[in-house]
C-alpha cells in the first residue's frame, strides 16, 4: 500500500529539483498527475530541443520555420541541409509534383495555358477528361456553363419534365366510385 505522504513535496524537494534544471510545475506535474516516483521526478531531467535551440538563427534567416525543420529532420535530412535550404514556394513545389506526375498527365503546357486563358480551372478540366470522358479539345474549349443554363440543359433532359400530370377534372373522370353496402 502506498503511503499518502510520498505524494507530497517539501520545499527542500522543489529547491533540489530546481539545481537539477527542473521547474516546480513539472516536478508537480511528475508528481501528482503523471504519478512518477518523487526521485525520478527529482532527478531526470527535461527533454529540451537543443538541436532547434543551437540552429534557431540560422534557419530562420533562411525562411525556414521550427515545423519544416522538424519535419526535414524526421524524413531523415542531414542538419547542415534542414537548416540552409530554403522552403520551396508554392508554383515551385506545383511545377515539381507536375513534372513527377506528367506520365499521368494528357495535358501539354500548350493546353495548359489554353484553358486557363479560357477562364476554366484545372480542376474542371481534369473531372472532363477523366470522369466525363470528353476530348481534350472540347474539354478546354468549353467555357463553364451559367447556372440558368445548367438548370435549363436539366429540364430539357430529365425525364421527370415530360411527366403530364392530370387536371383535377381528368382525375375524377377516372376515379372509380367504390359503394360499400352495409
Amino acid at each position: 500500500m502506498r503511503n499518502p505522504y510520498d505524494h507530497y513535496i517539501t520545499p527542500e524537494e522543489y529547491e533540489a529539483a530546481a539545481k537539477n534544471g527542473i521547474s516546480a510545475s513539472t516536478l508537480w506535474y511528475r508528481v501528482y498527475d503523471l504519478y512518477w516516483d518523487k526521485e525520478v521526478a527529482i532527478s531526470k531531467s527535461p527533454q529540451r530541443a537543443t538541436e532547434w535551440r543551437s540552429v534557431k538563427e540560422t534557419a530562420l534567416r533562411n525562411g525556414i520555420s521550427r515545423n519544416a525543420f522538424n519535419k526535414r529532420r524526421r524524413r531523415g535530412w542531414n542538419l547542415i541541409d534542414s537548416i540552409t535550404k530554403p522552403p520551396m514556394s508554392r508554383e515551385e513545389a506545383l511545377k515539381r509534383a507536375n513534372q513527377c506526375n506528367r506520365k499521368y498527365s494528357k495535358l501539354t503546357e500548350e493546353q495548359i495555358q489554353i484553358f486557363k486563358s479560357n477562364g476554366l480551372k484545372p480542376s474542371t478540366v481534369y473531372m472532363r477528361i477523366r470522369k466525363l470522358k470528353w476530348e481534350i479539345e472540347e474539354a478546354i474549349t468549353t467555357p463553364v456553363l451559367s447556372s440558368s443554363e445548367a438548370g435549363r440543359r436539366a429540364k430539357e433532359t430529365s425525364k421527370f419534365s415530360k411527366v403530364v400530370i392530370p387536371s383535377r377534372e381528368e382525375r375524377m373522370k377516372r376515379r372509380k366510385l367504390i359503394y360499400i353496402a352495409n
